[in-house]
């Protein structure tokens, strides 16, 4: 059904990424303390606005030192925590019952255990080297590291070990810093190495930068009240594991003074999140390279709050032709329609609570550029406030609403999406689809546009629709790929439709439409390939429909997997005037391309 989009926004943003020096329990201070060796950087702590593409490089995101995850022990200061007594007070550690506060640029080597206290950082202007080997701190409620004023810290995980902070009450204020988080920085903060950390907050999030947060490699294992990971200015990561568990986001940036900044960059790593929010939010751009990613986000499609009932008999792969090139289906659940009277879905932006459950969200460009995506979400999948590029991977996705969703423009240029459950598959204001592999199942429409052009370019296009197959709210061209669409048996809906005042192109490619023919569309007089459009008159039942020319040869064959009672057809084999055999359900209906 046809449907107008709430808003437009700015197609790209602009971004100027600067990386800002600020950082920081309390306790006694020193003033000096063993220097580590200067810090290879590279221009990236400047970067430049992003390219035209609206993408960034690894070397943009990471300097040499983040991505070394190494640590001089020359030099390096010794701290044992016990709580019979801390041990290792030297200049530049302070020791106060169970706080340790570091306040000079060095290399930290800590192990031991804590049952309650803190690691504090309070050294201006420093770069400051944490190394955790086998250290286990529990602060009950504040933070078990906070970094109050630095330049940058780095949090380096020693191979081999296994590390734990936790939180287990609520915060309580200990200075002017709304500390929430059991590793709370106000600097730019940076986790590496290869050992392992497990972080418990009960009350609050488990990571929380003020400025950029870091990650590449290591460990991470957060169970968390609030989001798992947090950076106010950026969330960066480029490898590891990690497994999040989250009473909000699985992994969050948001800059509310800045619209340049809150962005997420994923170069790679295993990740798998379970959030009763979003998986991944972010108030600016997403960009991932690569990774394999399980999401779960509010409790999976099992709780949209949508409620469908359709015809849907088929799931990811049904009705793909017979010529042995594309996998048979298997059945999906029936979902459902669209609620009628309505000229727009209702928004699952928010759940009941005014959760936002959405698999990856992006409040600026969203730019998927490869990794493996299994996401189970009550609202999109994949969702952006402007616009979304695919350039490849491997995308599973189900969910209560959408499964791409792009507020401006929607554009696919390869890899395979796999839309298991949804109420619209691929959604923007535009959608350009110029390659890839993508099968949906839709209890509404399979591709919607919400008031633009929608372009297919190329690629294969399987589609298994409740409501309309593809609907346009403009104009539709079709220039090439395969194109096969299992659209509604109620006359409500139509295999494909386009706005009243639009036209529909077919210029190349094939195209295999079945559906209804209450509310079934043609094709321009305009159009480059001839189109065969066939009203059958009765409900044929699921099963083959093949189109033959005079000769016998076959056309297309193709496995329809609802009941239809019309017939779309286009490929570059059929010839103006020519005479052509269509069987549909062991009935034979002749046909002459006009």
């Amino acid at each position: 059904m046809s449907y107008r989009r709430k808003k437009l926004l700015a197609l790209f943003f602009a971004m100027a990424l600067s990386m800002t020096a600020v950082a920081g329990c309390t306790g006694a201070k020193s003033s000096t303390g063993n220097v580590v060796s200067s810090e290879t950087e590279t221009n990236a702590e400047e970067t430049s606005a992003q390219s035209e593409a609206g993408t960034f490089s690894s070397a943009d995101m990471f300097t040499e030192r983040d991505l070394a995850g190494t640590y001089e022990e020359s030099g390096a200061v010794y701290v044992t925590l016990s709580d019979d007594g801390i041990t290792g007070e030297t200049d530049g550690v302070a020791i106060n019952g169970q706080m340790v506060t570091i306040t000079a640029e060095g290399t930290y080597i800590f192990s031991g255990t804590l049952s309650e206290g803190q690691i504090v950082v309070d050294a201006d202007n420093a770069k400051v080297q944490i190394v955790f080997d086998n250290v286990d701190i529990t602060c009950a409620s504040s933070a078990a590291v906070y970094v109050k004023s630095a330049e940058k810290v780095f949090v380096t995980l020693a191979e081999g070990s296994q590390n734990t902070l936790r939180n287990t009450d609520e915060y309580v204020a200990i200075d002017d810093n709304n500390i929430d988080a059991v590793i709370f920085a106000k600097s730019d903060l940076t986790l590496n190495g290869t050992g392992s950390l497990t972080i418990v907050s009960a009350e609050g999030h488990g990571i929380v930068s003020k400025d950029d947060l870091k990650i590449t490699g290591g460990t991470y294992d957060i169970t968390a009240a609030g989001h798992a990971l947090s950076g106010k200015d950026s969330v960066r990561i480029a490898d590891g594991t990690f497994i999040l568990t989250a009473e909000k986001d699985g992994i969050h940036a948001e800059n509310a003074d800045d619209e340049e900044k809150g962005y997420i960059y994923i170069a790679d790593g295993d990740f798998t999140i379970t959030s009763d929010g979003d998986g991944m939010d972010a108030s600016n751009i997403v960009q991932i390279e690569d990774g394999t990613l399980d999401i779960t986000a509010g409790g999976g499609a099992a709780n949209s709050l949508k409620t469908h009932e359709s015809d849907v008999p088929g799931g990811p792969g049904g009705g793909m032709p017979q010529n042995g090139e594309k996998p048979d289906g298997e059945s999906m659940p029936q979902m459902g329609e669209k609620p009628d009277g309505e000229n727009m879905p209702q928004d699952t932006t928010t759940d009941e609570s005014g959760t936002s459950t959405k698999g990856i969200k992006a409040g600026g460009g969203m730019y998927l550029n490869g990794g493996t995506y299994q996401i189970d979400s009550a609202d999109d999948s994949i969702h952006s406030n402007a616009n979304i590029t695919i350039a490849d991977g491997t995308y599973t996705l189900a969910t209560g609403d959408d499964g791409v969703h792009a507020d401006d423009a929607l554009i696919v240029n390869g890899g395979t999406i796999t839309v298991t459950e949804s109420y619209e598959g691929l959604e923007g204001l535009t959608v350009t689809i110029n390659d890839g592999t993508i099968d949906i199942t839709a209890s509404d429409d399979g591709i919607n546009t919400a008031g633009e052009k929608m372009e297919l370019n190329g690629g294969y296009i399987h589609i298994l629709a409740g409501g309309d197959g593809v609907d346009s709210n403009g104009d539709l061209t079709i220039n090439g790929g395969e194109i096969y669409i299992d659209g509604p048996s109620d006359n409500g809906n139509s295999a494909i439709d386009y706005g009243d005042r639009s036209s529909a192109y077919v210029n190349g490619g094939t195209l295999v439409a079945i559906g209804s023919s209450g509310m079934a569309e043609g094709m321009s007089d305009s159009s480059k390939q001839k189109v065969l459009m066939v009203k059958l008159g009765e409900q044929m039942e699921a099963g083959n429909v093949v189109l033959t020319d005079s000769e016998g040869n076959v056309i297309v064959s193709y496995t329809a997997l609802k009941t239809y009672d019309c017939v779309i057809i286009s490929t570059a084999e059929v010839e103006s005037g020519a005479t052509y055999t269509l069987t549909t359900s062991g009935t034979t209906t002749e046909v002459t391309a006009e």
